[in-house]
């Protein structure tokens, strides 16, 4: 065992807690290795997370640059996506086209421009849909992709987190919970406690600066992204899987995670944006840890299958 392993031992023994050590676990991720302890507690499983001091977190789009990789697969993303409204429109025009010389060779006239009236209507929502999706032009998707970042990431900031012992998933609540406020009080049980916002991006991106914690790639999480929820989908290679901290965090947008704080959310919208068919401008964010999901604290009914939380414990 190494001293520094020997060392969170002992201070971790000196809590006088139960926490069973269950051996030394080694993470690797984007080429970082780190040691720290596997531990578990009346059946859960916790982790040691080290702290560090001046941590930078938050996303500002005119400080922070994207990397070179998750820039390429936005691309790839957005050209997917324009190709797809250009076939729609393009199938909308030959179906009512076909139509309308069907009624005009009929002398249905009326009929006609009935249907050529339907023709501009649909289209008309089609190029709707297709701006506000960001889909009309490269520039437009990344100019929408920014505004959309602004309003929904945390602010750029430099902090000191602490050395803790932080549960390896989130859990559901077991039952509704009539407030955000009512459930953060009823979670904080001594002696754990909920993580606070910036505890809780640490945790995420284990200090790290890329915008998504598994690095700078969307191209095998998008294929993932887009699966959550549906019957067909597969045992996720990159979602699913233990950060460099040993923590499964922010993997599922359906998963809202309570943090102490009763504004905001973290790690989900609740699938709002996937399920609502929302394009990546939208959707991608979720996975951030940066992303905040606003909530009326006092007034919002929290459904058990939709909120989770995890329990850390901040070591002297």
């Amino acid at each position: 065992m190494s001293e520094l392993l020997a060392d969170i031992r002992s201070r971790i023994e000196a809590l006088g807690m139960d926490f069973q050590f269950m051996g030394a676990l080694k993470t690797n991720m984007n080429r970082i290795e780190r040691e720290t302890w596997l531990l578990e507690y009346e059946g859960s499983q916790f982790v040691f997370v080290a702290g560090q001091k001046n941590v930078t977190l938050g996303w500002d789009v005119a400080q922070c640059s994207l990397g070179e990789g998750v820039l390429k697969d936005l691309q790839e993303e957005f050209t997917g996506g324009h190709k797809y409204y250009q076939e729609e429109m393009e199938y909308l025009r030959e179906h009512y086209q076909k139509e309308i010389g069907k009624a005009n060779a009929a002398g249905d006239f009326a009929k006609a421009e009935e249907l050529a009236s339907e023709m501009d209507d649909e289209l008309e929502c089609l190029k709707e849909e297709m701006n506000n999706d960001g889909y009309i032009s490269w520039d437009d998707f990344m100019l929408k992709w920014n505004e959309n970042l602004y309003q929904c990431l945390s602010p750029l900031r430099t902090v000191d987190i602490d050395d803790m012992i932080v549960e390896v998933d989130s859990r559901y609540l077991k039952e509704d919970a009539d407030s955000l406020v009512q459930a953060i009080h009823s979670l904080k049980k001594a002696p754990f406690t909920l993580a606070t916002e910036n505890e809780w991006e640490y945790f995420c991106n284990g200090g790290t600066r890329t915008f998504f914690r598994w690095g700078d790639t969307l191209h095998d999480a998008l294929t993932e992204i887009y699966k959550i929820g549906t019957d067909n989908g597969e045992t996720s290679s990159v979602l699913n899987q233990p950060n460099m901290l040993g923590l499964f965090i922010a993997y599922d947008s359906y998963k809202n995670e309570i943090i102490d704080n009763t504004l905001y959310t973290k790690g989900g919208d609740g699938g709002c944006s996937l399920c609502g068919g929302d394009g990546a401008i939208y959707v991608l964010p979720c996975y951030t840890a940066f992303y905040r999901q606003p909530i009326d604290g006092h007034n919002h009914k929290l459904l058990k299958d939709f909120y989770s939380y995890r329990r850390v414990l901040r070591l002297p």
